[in-house]
C-alpha cells in the first residue's frame, strides 16, 4: 500500500466503550446511496483503515483479502493478520480494548465532519 488516505464523511460520538472510559471519540461513517465505507483498525497499533465498497476493486474480496500483505504505515505488522472490524473492536490502549457493537448508523450528516484515513486497496498483481 502506498499510504493513500482517503476523506469520507463520518459521525463523531462520545461514548463509553470500556469500563471506567468516557466520551471517548468514535468515527462512525455515514452510509448512503452514494456512500458505502467501512472502517477498520490495526488491533497492534489502533490505526483507522477505511474500506470503500463501492470501488470495483474491492468486489466480491473480504477486508482480510484486501489488505493482503500491507503493513500497517503506523507499526509495520501485516494487517491481514491483525485487522478487524471498527467500532465493533476499538484499540484503547495496549491490551485494552473496548466496543461499540450494534450501535444504530444514521444517514443524517447534521452533526458528520469529513475525517481522513488511510484507504485500503487490494495490491495490483
Amino acid at each position: 500500500m502506498e499510504n493513500t488516505r482517503k476523506k469520507i464523511r463520518c459521525i463523531v460520538k462520545y461514548e463509553n466503550v470500556v469500563e471506567g472510559i468516557y466520551n471517548y471519540a468514535i468515527f462512525l461513517p455515514l452510509k448512503s446511496g452514494w456512500s458505502n465505507n467501512s472502517l477498520y483498525t490495526c488491533t497492534n497499533c489502533g490505526e483507522l483503515f477505511v474500506i470503500d465498497w463501492e470501488n470495483p476493486e474491492t468486489e466480491n474480496l473480504n477486508a482480510k483479502q484486501i489488505a493482503g500483505s500491507t503493513l500497517c504505515p503506523t507499526c509495520n505488522l501485516t494487517l491481514s493478520l491483525h485487522l478487524v472490524s471498527y467500532p465493533e473492536t476499538i484499540r484503547i490502549s495496549e491490551n485494552v480494548f473496548g466496543s461499540l457493537a450494534n450501535y444504530p448508523f444514521s444517514n443524517e450528516d447534521e452533526e458528520s465532519e469529513i475525517i481522513e484515513f488511510y484507504e485500503l486497496r487490494p495490491s495490483l498483481k
